[in-house]
């Protein structure tokens, strides 16, 4: 039990570290810099990819004994996965709600976040 109490404390983690890369990521792009909100999370989303991944195979679920060639594509499958139900909810919720920007990605970035956990954790890196 403690094990999995501790593989999703690094998960949250990881996961923080690459929300707030996405996070800055679409603001600086949207806001600052008046890229379109799909196209700024799409590019947000492939940075943060890199992070997300790397810590959770090394960090999180500590699958280094894993190949690339096995995890990198589930994970991509996962991330694919993830992204889209992120930009559904973030479009869908951004042009139907009177909510900030900054609360609505952070919302979409949280609901994600637990999506794909379950998925990763069960899926992509499986001993």
């Amino acid at each position: 039990m403690l094990a999995h109490v501790l593989t999703f404390a690094r998960f949250g983690i990881i996961g923080v570290l690459a929300a707030l890369t996405h996070y800055a990521i679409v603001i600086l792009l949207f806001e600052q810099m008046h890229i379109a909100l799909a196209y700024a999370n799409l590019i947000a989303f492939c940075l943060a990819f890199w992070v997300s991944y790397f810590g959770h195979r090394h960090f999180t679920f500590q699958a280094q004994q894993l190949s690339h060639r096995q995890t990198l594509p589930k994970f991509f499958v996962v991330a694919t996965l993830g992204f889209g139900f992120n930009e559904s909810l973030l479009l869908i919720s951004h042009h139907y709600l009177n909510i900030s920007l900054s609360i609505l990605v952070i919302i979409a970035i949280f609901l994600t976040a637990i999506f794909t956990f379950l998925l990763n954790r069960f899926f992509a890196f499986q001993h």
